[in-house]
């Protein structure tokens, strides 16, 4: 599947006709506490194309938790939550200031028994299927039922190479190796999928961008 948005209006269209914005969230966006760069028109739009087609992923499991990678202000987290019956959403990033601003970004559900809670790691140290870390003066040990990058043009393909044929995989990437941080792009849908191989594939697509392609895939190894 192809979405193809060759001009930022186009993009900003595509926005306003699948964005699932709640007002507590446009005030986070407003309150000027978190980088403007975390709500461009690239950024919001490979976030809802993501949130579109999770609506047809089978459900998680009964108190399912999510290893979001690379999470920066765990944008994502609100949606996924509130709609996706979430029981726990880790959000790792190697940065303590994303942490920082992912718990404030994310403060009702933090003080909700840590139905988000952030973490300061490099995923590429951790084993998906056997994660263990420290966070919040506590040693945690889970196996997440879903694991979440969408940053993999930042890091290697380590996370990938530890996750079990049982976790779901909610992976996006891009084209782009101009940006400050993207060390690990791919030129296309194949090239992902070549990449990051997987057994059983729900969904795999691309969306155009005047700057750049993102390519996304969900299913399993």
């Amino acid at each position: 599947m192809k979405i193809e948005l060759n001009t930022w209006e186009e993009v900003r269209r595509w926005c306003d006709n699948h964005g699932i914005f709640k007002p507590t969230y446009v005030e986070q966006i407003n309150s000027q506490l978190f980088p403007k760069e975390a709500f461009s028109l690239g950024q919001l739009s490979s976030k809802f194309w993501l949130l579109e087609h999770l609506k047809a992923v089978p459900p998680p499991p009964p108190n399912a938790t999510v290893a979001y990678l690379g999470c920066w202000i765990g944008s994502l987290a609100p949606f996924m939550i509130d709609n996706l019956s979430i029981e726990r959403i880790y959000g790792f990033d190697s940065d303590p200031i994303a942490i920082t601003q992912s718990e404030v970004f994310n403060r009702r559900y933090v003080e909700d028994g840590w139905k988000f809670k952030g973490v300061i790691a490099d995923v590429s140290l951790l084993e998906m299927n056997n994660l263990e870390f420290e966070t919040g003066g506590e040693l945690i040990q889970t196996k997440p039922d879903w694991v979440l990058n969408t940053s993999c043009e930042h890091m290697d393909t380590e996370w990938f190479n530890t996750v079990d044929s049982d976790q779901l995989i909610i992976m996006q990437t891009n084209n782009s190796p101009n940006f400050p941080g993207h060390i690990n792009t791919c030129d296309s849908v194949e090239d992902m999928q070549s990449k990051y191989p997987l057994s059983k594939t729900l969904f795999a697509g691309e969306m155009v961008t005047p700057v750049y392609t993102r390519y996304m895939q969900i299913g399993y190894k």
